[in-house]
């Protein structure tokens, strides 16, 4: 990990490991520069393991400051990059040390996903759902107001929200998820946990509405497009309305109630979603009350 400086017209590149003691100044922080290179490289070892592989620390993530910045950069809230080709850099002065950490393995993960294979061929949101998973693995929370990043905070948040899925070591998460390409997967994965955890019944009904593996896979499909951009609590709602249903319903109008809830929560956002999703689903049976309570109890 080297440190790239401005100093006196001259850039200065210094390997932070090598620092001993000494301390600088960048915006409004002090720094410290071997105590956060020793604590990225203690902390994506623990992480990721020997995914991390040889080099990628000294090699491919270097720091630099806000006055090293070109100027479109240094007026935005801009703290870090990655480039499949240079790797990643980590700017000094926008957090405090801690949080710089966690900047540094957000853009670190980007490098993990590359050699991993699946970086070039995913979604923007699930490069960054990979990366927000692991500054929050660091200790750092942050809260956007702009795509993708607003959306992957709130689905890695919700995941968060879920012990089934917290409870499992990182480098297991990571496993998961990093084979992952498309956003519906990350949806698909929330719901998964979230039956799992709570014992929805979702995947029991699942089973009960059709043997054939790849319709039940489409229903979930779909149930994850339609639940995406929504939190834990209407995730249960539409799970709970869904598992509620007769399972011999045809797959068609399941599809059909997903898209309604979508068009008119789009059509009317001003209106409460939680009664639109009462009112796509009330047309369709109810499941006799024997296949309720075998499925989960609603």
């Amino acid at each position: 990990m080297y440190l790239h400086l401005q100093i006196n017209d001259q850039r200065v590149c210094v390997e932070m490991e090598q620092t001993a003691t000494e301390t600088f100044t960048a915006g409004s922080y002090t720094y410290h520069p071997r105590r956060i290179a020793l604590q990225v490289r203690k902390l994506a070892t623990k992480m990721w393991g020997i995914a991390l592989g040889p080099g990628v620390l000294d090699k491919r993530l270097n720091f630099t400051t806000l006055d090293d910045l070109q100027p479109w950069a240094a007026q935005d809230d801009f703290s870090g990059s990655f480039s499949p080709s240079e790797g990643a850099m980590v700017v000094l002065g926008r957090w405090n040390e801690k949080a710089t950490v966690g900047i540094a393995l957000h853009e670190l993960a980007h490098e993990i996903h590359l050699r991993n294979g699946g970086y070039e061929v995913s979604e923007e949101l699930v490069r960054e759902v990979l990366s927000i998973l692991a500054e929050r693995e660091g200790g750092l929370v942050r809260e956007f107001s702009y795509e993708p990043y607003f959306t992957a905070s709130n689905l890695v948040a919700q995941l968060y929200d879920i012990w089934a899925f917290i409870s499992r070591p990182f480098i297991q998460r990571w496993a998961e998820m990093v084979e992952m390409t498309t956003s519906v997967e990350i949806s698909d994965l929330i719901n998964y946990y979230l039956d799992r955890d709570e014992n929805l019944g979702l995947e029991r009904w699942a089973q009960r509405h059709s043997r054939n593996a790849e319709n039940r896979n489409l229903l979930l499909n779909k149930l994850a497009n339609c639940s995406l951009q929504y939190g834990l609590d209407y995730r249960r709602q539409i799970i709970g309305k869904l598992v509620g249903c007769h399972p011999e319903i045809s797959l068609d109008h399941f599809i059909d109630v997903f898209e309604a809830i979508l068009t008119l929560d789009n059509r009317y956002p001003e209106d409460n979603l939680g009664e639109i999703i009462d009112f796509c689903f009330a047309p369709l049976p109810r499941a006799p009350r024997g296949i309720l309570a075998v499925v989960g109890g609603f």
